[in-house]
């Protein structure tokens, strides 16, 4: 009896109680899974499309991506019976042109010990190698047809927790996938979180859920969809960055404060108890840490705050929460060292009105000094502060 998949190398894990397994294997009867569609939204913008294709040792794979651009990926996936890559292709094309020369090529292939990288384009060629680890598996953002392989490897071999490696572009990166009961599974992501999954019985992902990582992505199954039809509606209507680059300078008091932080969009969803869970430690916007510069000394929300550059994470709350200042700058906004604060203050939550659609920081001058105004969606975050001396 076989799933779509070919057999594994050994790996880390725990066995399912021997009757749940057998259970499992008495129902799986198909050698090829059927034809599917992953469709990943964020809020209410559809991000990409997946159709698949699952057949012993081949996965065959067909992506649409809005973001930066609209782009087609043709992607095929050949594995030994020990599921070790033969070969992974990925081919690109803009989504406006599906036929003739794609525009990219990229291949994984084994020599040795070694995985082999090769990117082609019309103009250059590279070619990297990199230690390979068995049972390694292509990682792609934004892609899930990967994990699904995985969980459908883990779920045949009766297995309650694997490490799954998964080659990232620039080495090697280990997914802990777990079984959460007879029908999920959650997959920890290395560095953005963790991601939770409702399976079948053959462990094919049925509903992704990444809202508790830094993507806020959602994955439904569907049935096969037109995806030509689909490319030439989004190819001009592509997403862009999925979170852009805000930068806000202003001058209070005579104290020239520039504030540079990530600006995800709401796109419909519930912002703060939602996508930003209440009482916890929030970075405060995306991608690299907000950094907050001033000229001249201040107190904020009765902290001093020496002239200098220091980064800004936050503690909503519905009672308003937490603005922390931190001393260490650079890192990216899932980088927080607490004994690098240089203090917190209480922030106080107000209405907004109109909504703001991008998370945007400002210091803005009133009539007794400044405020600090953290403003999302209906949402305003205010800390007031003034600038010592003349």
């Amino acid at each position: 009896m076989k799933l779509p998949i070919p057999a594994r190398r050994a790996r880390s894990y725990f066995l399912l109680p021997t009757l749940l397994a057998a259970v499992f294997l008495s129902r799986c009867t198909d050698s090829t899974a059927p034809e599917a569609s992953l469709t990943a939204t964020l809020g209410n913008d559809t991000l990409v499309i997946e159709q698949i294709r699952m057949h012993p040792g081949l996965v065959e794979a067909e992506v649409l991506i809005r973001s930066p651009r609209t782009e087609y990926l043709k992607q095929t996936l050949e594995l030994d019976d020990e599921g070790d890559i033969i070969e992974f292709r990925s081919e690109a094309y803009p989504a406006d042109r599906l036929q003739g020369d794609p525009d990219r090529i990229e291949t994984l292939t084994l020599e040795g010990d070694s995985l082999i990288r090769v990117i082609r384009t019309d103009s250059s060629e590279s070619r990297q190698a990199f230690a390979y680890q068995a049972g390694t598996l292509p990682w792609m953002d934004m892609v899930h047809w990967p994990y699904e392989l995985a969980v459908r490897q883990m779920s045949r071999d009766g297995l309650e927790e694997v490490r799954q490696p998964m080659f990232t572009g620039r080495g090697t990166a280990e997914f802990v996938i777990r079984s959460e009961g007879t029908d999920s599974v959650s997959v920890q992501h290395p560095y953005r979180g963790t991601m939770y999954a409702r399976t079948d019985q053959s462990g094919a992902l049925e509903h992704f859920d990444a809202t508790a990582t830094t993507r806020k992505l959602v994955v439904k199954r569907g049935e096969p969809v037109d995806l030509e039809s689909l490319a030439n509606r989004f190819a001009y209507s592509p997403i862009g960055s999925l979170s852009g680059e805000g930068r806000t300078e202003s001058t209070v008091q005579g104290a020239n404060i520039v504030i540079t932080f990530g600006q995800p969009a709401r796109r419909g969803r519930l912002l703060f108890g939602g996508i930003v869970p209440w009482n916890e430690r929030w970075r405060t916007g995306a991608n690299r840490a907000t950094h907050f510069r001033t000229d001249r000394d201040l107190v904020l929300g009765g902290l001093d705050v020496p002239a200098g550059e220091y980064t800004l994470f936050t503690i909503p709350a519905p009672d308003g929460g937490t603005l922390i200042v931190n001393r260490e700058t650079g890192q990216n906004g899932n980088n927080y060292d607490p004994q690098q604060d240089l203090g917190r203050v209480p922030m106080e939550m107000r209405e907004l009105e109109p909504s703001v659609e991008n998370f945007t920081i400002e210091a803005v001058e009133t009539a007794e000094s400044g405020e600090l105004r953290l403003m999302w969606g209906e949402t305003v975050f205010v800390v007031p502060f003034r600038v010592v001396g003349p």
